[in-house]
């Protein structure tokens, strides 16, 4: 650094400096500095750059990558819940032969399904039978630790997708990322949310499902 340059910004006395010209000079009442006190895009250009750079795709991403964060643990986690085979426990064995029951009726392997038990007959399956149908492709079984493993991932993606919206809808709403971050944590981390968005392929669709429905029905008024 020239003495030309340290007079020009002002900078404050320090003893000890060399710089062209002498060291530990003052010019016009102004001193040199060492490096060390110099901010950072003086001393780093291109560190200071890239930094800069990091943030401003960070920033605006910082949603996008929460989400695929937690899609990335929601992988190694899938496999973890519950007991046999991963399953929740009788509500998901229940929810699994009511699926396969409906499997086997549309596929004719089956002449009725008013056989199945009252008690399985609660809920309907149209998100858990291609969950089912694309479990038996890939591991070639429906109650295996893998089958239940692609279940569970599938339907916490389908959570995931839905957290990403509600981080949209929160955006939108209040135009402060600081607010939607807020949002999207407080979906994300829920005890209960979280765990059931892998074990529960009926209340938490209709979850996700509605919060798809209130950002686009928020986008219908904004644009109206």
């Amino acid at each position: 650094m020239t003495v030309e340059a340290a007079t020009r910004r002002r900078i404050p006395a320090y003893a000890g400096m060399t710089v062209e010209g002498g060291a530990g000079k003052t010019v016009a009442g102004y001193a040199i500095i060492p490096p060390m006190h110099l901010p950072l895009r003086q001393l780093f250009p291109p560190l200071a750059g890239k930094s800069r750079a990091a943030l401003n795709f960070l920033i605006p991403h910082s949603g996008l990558l929460i989400c695929g964060l937690f899609l990335l643990a929601g992988w190694f986690l899938s496999g973890d819940y519950g007991g046999d085979y991963g399953t929740s426990g009788v509500d998901a064995k229940h929810q699994l032969s009511l699926t396969q029951a409906n499997r086997n009726y549309i596929l004719g392997r089956a002449d009725m399904v008013d056989t199945i038990p009252y008690f399985e007959q609660v809920y309907g399956v149209a998100f858990d039978l291609p969950l089912l149908l694309l479990a038996e492709q890939t591991t070639g079984s429906a109650d295996s630790p893998a089958a239940y493993r692609v279940r569970f991932f599938l339907t916490h993606l389908f959570f995931i997708v839905a957290a990403w919206f509600c981080y949209r809808l929160a955006y939108r709403l209040f135009n402060n990322r600081l607010l939607a971050l807020c949002a999207l944590l407080f979906f994300l981390l829920h005890p209960r949310l979280y765990n059931h968005s892998y074990i529960n392929s009926k209340d938490l669709p209709f979850l996700s499902m509605l919060m798809i429905a209130l950002y686009l029905l928020e986008r219908a008024f904004r644009r109206d």
